[in-house]
């Protein structure tokens, strides 16, 4: 029996109420309707495909957003903590050069204002918008503004990351600039403390910096809040606030040690220690240092403390004592005027006297001591310190 063609003519019969139609279908029309098919097939299955990747670019989006979220977030600690320190140390520090820190602070404002520009000006895609499409067209849109704004988003953080970087390197400058500082300043307060306990040593006494016990008191070093990620700056940062940190603490310490020099102007007319009597020349021991200068210059306290006494008192004349706190105690005799009393709380730096020659005296001179645990140290020492 011969082979009929696939799309031959057919003929489809129907019968209703005793009568019959006969539909003729011809080949053409067999072949439209099975491409007609196939194309209905081929749409339904891009359709399908074009829904799901939609779906896929938005979670891509969703990325891409939180990496641009955490890359502000980034900074914003970097920049907030860099601050912070430059409020620590930057006020009472000449090495750092002002221009440094304006030049930090503009290069920041510029990114910071670029962060708010691009925040204010981007509105995001909802998820409710994604979650509704109903048509295939819906879909394609959707996706159309999610590649757009993927890739407008990569643009910019691809520009911020560069910015970033530039704001970061310039940072690393900043931040071994303020590591050199703090290490050179807190060595020359361990150099005064160590060249002082040389002498404090021949007399029996030691000056342990660490014997309050504040450096280990609940607060310890100022923690910044920088990004998760263990990066160089980050790193960087940590170690600078640490030697900070380290540098504040001997800050205070030397606040209640008397390091300096209680008159601007003077010669040293007698030394601390056994010295001829300037009444009578016999052998005499000395307690402090005899500090010639002309009679009304201002006498300075050089650590801060409370004035514990204030009076006349037979061969000092008028003589003032104060007690600094962690041992230390200083007195300055035959003053011509006293600005300061009894219980009187004072600061490193303020006037309290002036050069006078009252009680046993030669002449216009201050008679400077200071007292560790109650022990005459050499003043000479501590004059030098730290200048």
């Amino acid at each position: 029996m011969p082979s009929q063609p696939l799309f031959s003519n057919k003929e489809i019969i129907f019968r209703s109420g005793g009568r019959a139609k006969v539909f003729n279908i011809s080949s053409k029309l067999q072949v439209f309707m099975l491409l007609l098919l196939v194309l209905i097939g081929v749409w339904s299955a891009y359709s399908y495909h074009m829904y799901h990747k939609s779906d896929k670019l938005m979670t891509k989006l969703d990325k891409t957003r939180s990496a641009y979220a955490d890359l502000m977030s980034d900074f914003v600690a970097v920049h907030k903590n860099i601050n912070s320190m430059f409020n620590l140390i930057y006020e009472e520090q000449e090495n750092l050069e002002s221009s440094d820190f304006e030049r930090y602070q503009e290069q920041a404002q510029v990114v910071e204002d670029k962060i708010k520009q691009i925040a204010d000006n981007e509105k995001w895609l909802e998820k409710e918008g994604v979650s509704d499409k109903t048509t295939v067209r819906t879909a394609i849109l959707e996706r159309d503004r999610a590649v757009s704004e993927r890739d407008a988003l990569l643009g910019k953080i691809k520009e911020l990351e560069g910015s970033v970087q530039n704001m970061q390197a310039f940072e690393m400058e900043i931040l071994s600039k303020v590591e050199k500082i703090s290490e050179s300043e807190a060595k020359k307060i361990k150099d005064a403390i160590s060249d002082v306990n040389k002498t404090m040593k021949k007399q029996g006494k030691y000056f342990n910096p660490f014997a309050g016990g504040k450096k280990s008191n609940a607060g310890g070093a100022f923690e910044p809040d920088l990004p998760s990620e263990e990066s160089e700056l980050t790193k960087k940062m940590q170690g600078v606030f640490l030697k900070v940190d380290d540098l504040m603490y001997y800050r205070d310490v030397v606040e209640t040690v008397p390091f300096g020099k209680p008159v601007w102007n003077y010669r040293v007319s007698s030394p601390f220690g056994r010295r001829a009597d300037p009444f009578n020349k016999n052998s005499a021991t000395h307690k402090g240092v005899d500090l010639a200068a002309n009679k009304g210059a201002p006498i300075k306290v050089m650590a801060k403390g409370k004035v514990t006494r204030s009076e006349w008192m037979n061969g000092y004349g008028y003589m003032l004592e104060i007690d600094h706190g962690n041992g230390f105690k200083t007195k300055y005799a035959h003053l011509n005027k006293m600005y300061v009393k009894k219980g009187d709380i004072v600061q490193k730096g303020d006037e309290i006297a002036e050069v006078g020659s009252t009680g046993r005296s030669t002449g216009p001179h201050l008679h400077y001591e200071v007292l560790y645990g109650g022990v005459n140290m050499d003043p000479a020492v501590f004059m030098a310190a730290l200048n």
